[in-house]
């Protein structure tokens, strides 16, 4: 199926406009005419938001989290962290969902004995009333709150105009953390308040562990990841069982010498993603190898996934097949595209 480059760039360029700054995040190269709209899409999905960007959204959180400790009225302290694909370098927003963990600080769950060695009060009564207080302090401030959710409340930050989810959780120390203090080990317990439950996650590893491989493949997997999220983005249909978590996992999966960037190798990294993709469709045994980043899930366990995989490789290829018809049909566009 022909694809409609000129909307697709369209939806690009509309991620990446801060309406705040008046500025876009696409390459100056975009603008230029000898480049055909196909060889563009591919380039600029896979280019980053850049860092000056991506800090207004960590600004965001930032203030969120200074009104909240001035108005907060606890018995216990808080400690605070942040998650999502901004920190990361794999979000292909300017205007990027971020998640702010608000933790108590007081006490700790720990692996092994399963125990909360804590009996000074009632976590979940504690808990409640941490969300009770930080949603009735940030509707006080800001237009747009959302406390919908079952494990966090949504805020809108009109001014720098970026969104914020603040999850609620509890630190949880995992037997490696107890030994070396080395946070990468160390996992929260999200919860769920309607069903008071709690749900065990490893997100410091798996930013880590995600940032490594974009380190050591010189921006080759965050590339290959945002491609990924930029075809899920501009799907004429929505791949309900992939999601950017799925989509991460896959890339993060794959040797680094296969992904590895300099100037001009855009479409050969989405080569080799699509012949992983076409690998995980046909080989069930190696879809479920695959683990996400911080090594303890199986995003690809059952076949539930394989449809959307299919059309996920089906995309990529059209992308692919478009850019290297251009491609091979000018040396000028090849220099060009080394440069872009």
């Amino acid at each position: 199926m022909a694809f409609n480059y000129t909307q697709r760039l369209a939806n690009v360029a509309a991620r990446k406009f801060d309406r705040e700054l008046n500025e876009s995040v696409l390459s100056r190269s975009a603008a230029a005419a000898y480049v055909p709209e196909n060889v563009k899409y591919l380039l600029e999905a896979m280019r980053p938001i850049d860092e000056k960007y991506n800090a207004r959204t960590l600004e965001a959180a930032t203030r969120i989290q200074k009104h909240l400790e001035e108005g907060f009225e606890l018995h216990f302290e808080r400690d605070y962290r942040t998650q999502g694909s901004v920190r990361t370098g794999t979000n292909i927003r300017v205007h990027s969902d971020f998640d702010l963990l608000g933790i108590i600080k007081r006490y700790h769950y720990q692996e092994a004995p399963v125990t909360n060695p804590y009996t000074e009060s009632d976590p979940d009564s504690d808990i409640q009333e941490f969300r009770k207080q930080a949603t009735k302090i940030l509707k006080g401030i800001y237009d747009e709150v959302d406390d919908s959710g079952d494990k966090s409340i949504a805020i809108r930050n009109k001014s720098l105009n970026r969104k914020v989810d603040v999850v609620f959780c509890f630190w949880y120390w995992s037997n490696k953390y107890a030994e070396n203090r080395n946070e990468h080990y160390k996992a929260v317990y999200l919860y769920n308040f309607p069903a008071k439950s709690k749900q065990c996650d490893y997100p410091f590893a798996t930013i880590n562990n995600v940032n490594a491989k974009g380190d050591e493949t010189k921006d080759g997997s965050r590339r290959g990841t945002r491609l990924l999220k930029t075809l899920k983005a501009d799907a004429d249909e929505d791949w309900k069982t992939l999601k950017s978590f799925h989509l991460t996992s896959l890339v993060h999966s794959m040797a680094n010498d296969r992904l590895m960037y300099f100037p001009g190798r855009e479409l050969d990294i989405a080569k080799t993603i699509s012949s992983e993709v076409g690998n995980l469709i046909a080989d069930p045994n190696r879809r479920k190898a695959i683990k996400s980043p911080n090594g303890l899930e199986q995003p690809f366990d059952d076949g539930e996934t394989v449809p959307d995989l299919k059309k996920l490789k089906s995309d990529l290829d059209t992308v692919i097949s478009d850019t290297q018809r251009e491609l091979a049909s000018s040396r000028l566009l090849q220099e060009s595209v080394s440069q872009y």
